[in-house]
C-alpha cells in the first residue's frame, strides 16, 4: 500500500489533477479523505492510499512525483507499506443519523483511518449496517482500538460487531 499525504487548493478540479497522475501510473487507488476542517490559506491537507503492482513500483512512483510536481500538488509525505495494522467491524444502528462523517474525524483524529466503508442502506427510520476497515498505528493495541469504536458507539447508541 502506498499512502501520500498532499496539499490542494480548495477549487473545483483539484482532487482530479492529484488523481490522474496515480490513476496513469498504474495506481489502484483504495481511498481519499479531505480534511477540509484542516484548511489552512485555502489548502486542503488530502491523503490518498493505493496499491501499485511490485515490478511498477519503483517506475511508477517516481512518475507520480513528477505528474504532482508539473501540476503544482504540494506533496508533504509518501510512504510505502505500513507498519500499521488493519481491523474490520461493522456498525449497526442509525449509523448516518448519527453523523458518519463525524466518526470517521473522530478515528481519524486518533490516527486511525478508514480504508474502506461498505453501507447497507434502508429506510430512515430503519437501523443501518456498515461494514469499516480502518488502519491503526502499530503502537497502538487492538484493545485500545476497540476501546475508541465503542465510546463513540456509546454515544451514538449503535452496536459493534468485531472479530
Amino acid at each position: 500500500m502506498i499512502y501520500l499525504e498532499v496539499r490542494l487548493p480548495d477549487i473545483p478540479g483539484s482532487l482530479i489533477e492529484l488523481i490522474k497522475p496515480v490513476s496513469q501510473n498504474g495506481g489502484n487507488i483504495h481511498g481519499i479523505l479531505h480534511h477540509h476542517d484542516k484548511k489552512i490559506n485555502n489548502m486542503i491537507p488530502v491523503n490518498i492510499w493505493f496499491e501499485l503492482s511490485e515490478e511498477l513500483i519503483e517506475v511508477s512512483l517516481k512518475n507520480i512525483k513528477k505528474g504532482l510536481m508539473e501540476k503544482n500538488i504540494q506533496l508533504i509525505k509518501i510512504s510505502v507499506g505500513s507498519k500499521n495494522k488493519i481491523l474490520t467491524f461493522i456498525l449497526t444502528g442509525h449509523v448516518f443519523d448519527t453523523d458518519i462523517t463525524e466518526t470517521i474525524k473522530r478515528l481519524d483524529s486518533k490516527n486511525i483511518k478508514v480504508l474502506e466503508l461498505h453501507a447497507k442502506f434502508t429506510e430512515i427510520d430503519e437501523i443501518s449496517s456498515v461494514l469499516m476497515k480502518v488502519e491503526f498505528p502499530e503502537d497502538m493495541t487492538k484493545f485500545e482500538l476497540t476501546n475508541e469504536i465503542e465510546k463513540i458507539c456509546k454515544e451514538k447508541n449503535l452496536f459493534l460487531i468485531r472479530s
